[in-house]
């Protein structure tokens, strides 16, 4: 048989601590008396939840292609015509309007009022592209602007920043 060293002989053994389990303790790892191998109940750990949920971080607005800028357009104006020399009252009145257009509800977003007036974004990406429409409702109708959002799933219209513009007339 091979001699073995002793574990007090090994290099650095002398400065480990002697780790102290009280009576009827298993160290961890060690398997009990009845063969179990015993889970401290004071982890520090787990008593330390982290949170997991900060609320959804704003997305910048992306720029929008030439053709998307186009088509951007095109359905901005499509929008105001239809809302012309109507006072949008509320969302769901916006959203109906929206809605008899053909844009589908799904893709229609509630976001914050602006200054008391009613405003929905329209996710208009398809296959790749970054077009979204924010309307917001005025007293003779809406004002319709173009922007542009991530093109990742995990992105929602209602979560992009966008960038400061110029209120226009209410009236």
């Amino acid at each position: 048989m091979p001699a073995t060293t002793p574990p007090d002989a090994l290099p650095g053994w002398e400065d480990a601590p002697t780790p102290a389990y009280g009576p009827g303790e298993t160290p961890p790892g060690v398997p009990n008396a009845e063969g179990g191998i015993p889970v401290p109940l004071d982890d520090p750990a787990a008593s330390e939840p982290t949170p997991d949920f900060t609320g959804p971080k704003p997305v910048k607005e992306v720029p929008l292609t030439g053709i998307e800028k186009c088509t951007g357009d095109e359905h901005a104006q499509r929008v105001s015509e239809a809302f012309q020399n109507t006072k949008t009252t509320g969302y769901r009145a916006m959203q109906r309007k929206l809605t008899d257009l053909d844009y589908p509800a799904s893709r229609i977003h509630r976001v914050p009022d602006h200054a008391g007036a009613p405003r929905a974004r329209l996710d208009l990406r398809v296959m790749g592209s970054h077009l979204a429409l924010e309307v917001t409702g005025t007293s003779s109708g809406v004002i319709a602007e173009a922007f542009g959002a991530s093109q990742t799933e995990d992105v929602k219209v209602t979560e992009v920043k966008r960038k400061p513009k110029l209120d226009a007339p209410t009236s």
